[in-house]
């Protein structure tokens, strides 16, 4: 049995080894933020360098508190597109009624 991309892809992380995950990653990748249609679109240089301080900042077995989704496009075994929808986790957050009750702030 294959063991599904994300899968090892989680592994070379968990095992800080950066060259391992970018070579998931086809050179021609394009990263998106829906969320932040204003931000740019990441490149397969983009993954390492942020991944890269990533790595660098979090120590091996601590957890980074992120959570949404990324819907990966697979091209030929690796990576060709990503869309994410990903924030960082609040110790302490919002009820869902605050939420629905505010009114967005001005587009960034």
């Amino acid at each position: 049995m294959t063991v599904p991309i994300v899968e090892r892809m989680r592994a070379a992380l968990d095992a800080h080894d950066l060259d391992a995950f970018v070579e998931f990653f086809h050179e021609d990748y394009v990263g998106e933020r829906p969320r932040h249609p204003g931000s740019a679109m990441s490149s397969r240089h983009d993954v390492r360098r942020n991944w890269e301080e990533v790595i660098g900042d979090v120590p091996s077995g601590a957890l980074l508190e992120i959570r949404g989704v990324i819907i990966f496009g697979v091209r030929d075994g690796r990576v060709a597109w990503a869309r994410m929808y990903l924030e960082p986790v609040e110790e302490t957050g919002r009820s869902l009624g605050q939420l629905v009750h505010e009114r967005p702030g001005p587009l960034e």
